[in-house]
C-alpha cells in the first residue's frame, strides 16, 4: 500500500458488471495477475451469476491499471459499507481514475441491446447518498465526470455509444412495467441494480468517475417477452470482446 507522499501504485481501476468480465480475461492473456476477492482481507465475495470475484493487476499496455471482475449489490445482503468496500481497497492503492461498468435495462426509445450509455445522471430511490465513514460534502452534484465522457467518446468503435441518466433500483427483482414508466417520465433513459455506491463512495474519496452502461435488454414492458438473468449474460457476451476493445483504448488515454 502507498503511504502518503509516495508515487500511486495503481492509476486507474475498472469495476467489471455482469457478463463483461472478458477484459479481465483479456487483462490475463497479456499477462496480468489475478487475485481471488477471498484472498483480500474484508473484501466481500460476489455471489450473483457473471460475477467471477477476481482482482486482475494489468501489466504491459494495461500496467497501473486494475480490473474486478464482478461486484457485491446491495440485494445480496451487504450493507453499504460492505458494498463500497472495494472503494477503499483501491483508494489505498493509489487509484485516481473509476471506470464503473454494469449490464442495464434500456428504456430509452433510442437504445437497442449492445449499445452503450455513458452516465450523466442519476437517479436512486435508495438511501446509498452518505456512507457513515465517508465525507458529506456532497459529491453528487459532479458525479460523472465531464472529462472522462469526452475521452470516452472519443475512441472509435463499432459500438453504438450514447450518454444518458441512469437509475439504480434495489433489485434483484427486474422493474415493473409500471415501474419503467414512471422511469421513462422521470427522464431516465438505463435502468440497472447497481453503480451508484461504489461512485458516491470513489467521488468522495478523490477519484474521478466514468460509468458506463452496456445495455443489454430492453426494460420491462417494452418488449414482449420476459426478462432474465441468462438473457442478460447472454447479450454482454455478444459484445463483450468489442466492449473490451473499447475499454483498454479508452484507459490508454486516461493513464497520462
Amino acid at each position: 500500500m502507498p503511504h502518503s507522499g509516495e508515487a500511486a501504485v495503481f492509476q486507474s481501476a475498472v469495476i467489471l458488471g455482469s457478463g463483461l468480465g472478458a477484459a479481465g480475461e483479456m487483462a490475463l492473456n497479456l499477462g496480468g495477475i489475478a487475485i481471488d476477492f477471498d484472498q483480500i482481507p474484508h473484501l466481500p465475495c460476489p455471489a450473483v451469476r457473471g460475477h467471477a470475484g477476481r482482482l486482475i493487476i494489468g501489466t504491459g499496455e494495461l500496467a497501473g491499471t486494475l480490473l474486478l471482475q464482478g461486484r457485491v449489490h446491495l440485494y445480496e445482503g451487504h450493507s453499504l459499507e460492505r458494498a463500497t468496500f472495494v472503494i477503499r481497497v483501491l483508494q489505498q492503492l493509489g487509484v485516481q481514475n473509476l471506470l464503473v461498468t454494469n449490464a442495464a435495462g434500456g428504456i430509452s426509445d433510442a437504445f437497442r441491446v449492445g449499445d452503450l450509455m455513458l452516465l450523466n445522471g442519476h437517479w436512486t430511490f435508495l438511501n446509498v447518498h452518505q456512507p457513515s465513514n465517508q465525507s458529506r460534502k456532497g459529491p453528487s452534484t459532479k458525479l460523472w465526470s465531464e472529462r472522462f465522457r469526452h475521452v470516452a467518446r472519443s475512441v472509435d468503435s463499432s459500438l453504438v455509444v450514447h450518454e444518458g441518466v441512469y437509475a439504480m433500483m434495489s433489485g434483484p427483482n427486474y422493474e415493473t412495467p409500471a415501474e419503467v414508466q414512471m422511469l421513462k417520465t422521470l427522464g431516465v433513459d438505463a435502468v440497472g441494480m447497481s453503480t451508484v455506491p461504489e461512485s458516491l463512495a470513489a467521488v468522495a474519496a478523490g477519484m474521478e468517475v466514468l460509468g458506463v452502461s452496456c445495455i443489454t435488454n430492453l426494460a420491462c414492458g417494452l418488449t414482449d417477452h420476459p426478462l432474465n438473468h441468462c438473457e442478460v449474460s447472454r447479450a454482454a457476451a455478444e459484445v463483450e470482446t468489442e466492449f473490451a476493445r473499447w475499454l483498454f483504448n479508452v484507459l490508454s488515454r486516461l493513464r497520462f
